[in-house]
């Protein structure tokens, strides 16, 4: 199977599972990832950790697609790839659950998109950051050039695309694109930590928080207070708002159950 998954205490790992394909994408991979997450997310998941199987994390698409689709109509080959993969990202971050990925070895063009997606990123020490999109005379997908935009600002995030050079574990901790760096060969288990710290997270508020800073690049500061107090009172009537205050004022852990 191109994708596997399992469940320990909460956490739920999702694993690219095409190490001898340095975990390429294609359309079957690319279309069973949302699904597979929410599979999680309903059996119990409270957190996730997305990593790829061997020394890559994901080279970005199948050449072999990029191949055939040289050979025949691209649009007929590679939009299902494109499309597919925006779907499943589109379902990753409407999840109510911390999403952590896990970076081994290069993470390129899609594959960085994917990393991306997640809420945050364990790099091991080898870990490489890649666009990889001018070197085939390509523009970003994958919500590369809205992350990365989001997370450095216009001026890095187009130096970044257009010198198409490797970002690497350490640098990636100094320009805020990753949370930790692990030993090589340790990023899973470390994401997997991680992820168990999460497991608490408040569905609704997290999905409020998303919202807010991918809304605040776009807003002006009285349309951003604005929305502010549309989402904050829109929590104050949640079972989970009430139990987060209560549990506060009697010393003990919250239990959110997303309602």
């Amino acid at each position: 199977m191109s994708l596997e998954t399992s469940l320990t205490d909460q956490v739920g790992t999702i694993e690219l599972n095409r190490p001898k394909r340095m975990n390429a994408l294609t359309v079957e991979l690319v279309e069973s990832l949302g699904d597979a997450a929410a599979s999680l997310v309903e059996s119990g998941a409270r957190a996730l950790v997305l990593t790829g199987r061997g020394p890559t994390f994901c080279a970005g698409a199948d050449l072999s697609l990029v191949d055939q689709a040289l050979a025949a109509d691209p649009h007929t080959v590679l939009k299902p790839l494109v499309s597919g993969l925006h779907d499943s990202i589109k379902r990753l971050r409407d999840l109510p659950v911390p999403l952590v990925a896990a970076v081994e070895g290069p993470a390129v063009g899609a594959g960085l998109g994917l990393a991306l997606t997640a809420d945050l990123r364990v790099l091991g020490k080898g870990a490489r950051l890649i666009p990889g999109y001018m070197g085939i005379g390509s523009s970003p997908d994958g919500g590369v050039s809205y992350f990365l935009t989001r997370m450095l600002g216009s001026a890095r995030a187009a130096s970044l695309l257009l010198r198409n050079r490797p970002v690497t574990a350490d640098e990636a901790i100094a320009l805020g694109l990753a949370d930790s760096v692990a030993e090589q060969g340790s990023a899973t288990e470390a994401a997997q930590q991680l992820a168990a710290t999460l497991t608490g997270t408040p569905p609704l508020a997290l999905l409020r928080v998303r919202e807010l800073v991918d809304r605040a690049t776009l807003l002006g500061l009285e349309e951003q207070l604005d929305l502010e107090q549309q989402r904050v009172t829109e929590l104050w009537d949640t079972h989970d708002f009430t139990e987060g205050v209560r549990a506060f004022l009697e010393r003990r852990k919250p239990e959110f159950r997303g309602d």
